[in-house]
């Protein structure tokens, strides 16, 4: 089943993922966001209503989309239960979720002709957009950090920080652009592609040196040293299974000394200061409410002016600064209880693992493959694997850009398990047609 319209769909699908790596996301007056929110919610009718119903559409295109209304509502209706507030703004502040439905939509957009190739265009264009905005950004908003020339230094003065806090909340795509094309650079064979790529991967490295996102910056590190040399080959994963646990278990009796280590290092820090802070009222709600958390907040003000009754925000509650997602799988059990962190950590442990088996598949298929596409998946897959490690401290997962990620690596490896399910039945069916005219010789 071909697409008719292709162009559209991948206009659609290129506003759709501007939106979620934060394209122009420093100027509220542009609503980008609202027009990637819309254009994710035409292409999944679209598609949806034009694909052919069976159980795997019901598997991969209305469970989903069903599962994530569920979603929303509940965890509306469950802050309303706890503060007691009006329904609607809660519910209007979760849309961001919407690009969850990134996930079928690139399901059916294989299931009619689309191969990683196209998609890995789409996202490479997509990505060097937010890059592009980042610059424009930093050269209109305040002084321009990127011109101040102080590399590896946090700007957390009255100056820049709100600034560098802009900045900062948009990282993951200039990470992506950084590992990208410092690895097509590496494997360009072409002088003006070599070049090009180097250009990029720069420019993408010095955006995060002047912003300095530490936690992401170092859950990179470790991931691209783990990958290195635990990871790049499936012989080599059963060191890592090994040393695994046995490293978890060194970081558990260390935690005392790795507290007052970072008290030691960052306690000057503000932002230190305030995640201390933050956890300590996350774990003071994960006691009362420990099950279900305290739910989605309405940060919603504007619609109290139409009639809709006041919202209440997080903010409001506890204080200015207050964001669930800078104090990682705390703040997630903050929000959603246990039951959402044990859902969070287990879909970020299957996310790796399977993007890993993916990412092996196409290393391991020389032929047919372009060595652009490997390198996509491989960018992919060490940007779901910083994500996991730095949840300890971010849960990305649930923020606009990661839940971008999720959204696409998942609906790629759906995309992949079709086309395999496909040639086995293929195979299968060749292997049986074989099969007849020898029984039929035998029996003669």
């Amino acid at each position: 089943m071909l697409l008719r319209k292709p162009l559209l769909a991948q206009v659609l699908l290129f506003l759709s993922l501007l939106g979620g790596f934060g394209f122009l996301g420093f100027y509220p007056a542009v609503h980008i966001r609202e027009i990637a929110e819309i254009s994710v919610l035409f292409l999944f009718s679209w598609l949806a209503l034009s694909t052919r119903i069976n159980s795997k559409w019901f598997l991969y295109v209305f469970f989903p989309a069903f599962g994530l209304m569920i979603f929303v509502l509940s965890e509306a209706y469950i802050f309303t239960l706890r503060v007691d507030s009006p329904l609607l703004p809660s519910v209007i502040s979760e849309r961001d979720y919407v690009l969850f439905l990134l996930a079928p939509i690139i399901y059916m957009l294989g299931i009619r002709g689309w191969r990683l190739a196209d998609f890995q265009r789409v996202v490479v264009l997509a990505i060097l957009s937010a890059m592009i905005s980042r610059i424009i950004a930093d050269l209109t908003i305040g002084p321009s950090l990127l011109l101040s020339g102080s590399f590896f230094t946090l700007k957390l003065d009255e100056i820049y920080g709100e600034q560098a806090f802009l900045l900062r909340r948009l990282d993951l795509s200039i990470l992506f652009s950084a590992l990208y094309f410092g690895r097509s650079f590496l494997q360009a064979k072409d002088s003006f592609l070599k070049g090009l790529s180097f250009i990029i991967m720069a420019l993408s490295c010095v955006l995060l040196l002047v912003s300095t996102p530490r936690v992401l910056l170092a859950s990179t590190v470790i991931a691209l040293v783990l990958y290195g040399v635990f990871l790049s080959r499936p012989e080599r994963v059963r060191r890592f299974a090994i040393l695994l646990p046995l490293c978890a278990l060194i970081i558990v009796l260390q935690v005392t000394g790795l507290e007052t280590l970072f008290a030691s290092v960052f306690g000057e820090d503000p932002s230190y200061s305030t995640r201390r802070e933050s956890a300590h009222i996350a774990w003071n709600v994960v006691q009362k409410y420990p099950l279900l958390g305290m739910g989605q907040d309405g940060a919603e003000p504007i619609l109290y002016y139409l009639g809709f009754g006041q919202s209440v925000s997080y903010e409001g509650l506890f204080g200015a600064h207050y964001y669930p997602t800078d104090v990682g799988l705390l703040g997630v059990a903050f929000q959603f209880g246990l039951v959402g962190l044990l859902l969070y950590v287990a879909f970020s442990a299957w996310l790796v693992v399977n993007l890993l088996k993916l990412l092996w598949t196409y290393t391991g298929s020389p032929n047919g493959v372009n060595s652009r596409e490997k390198v996509f998946l491989w960018a992919l897959f060490i940007i779901a694997l910083t994500i996991t490690f730095g949840s300890l401290v971010q849960a990305r997962f649930i923020k606009v850009e990661g839940l971008s990620i999720a959204a696409l690596s998942l609906g790629l490896l759906w995309s992949h398990k079709r086309d395999a399910d496909g040639r086995h039945r293929k195979n299968v069916q060749r292997s049986r047609a074989s099969e007849q005219p020898r029984s039929s010789a035998i029996s003669s």
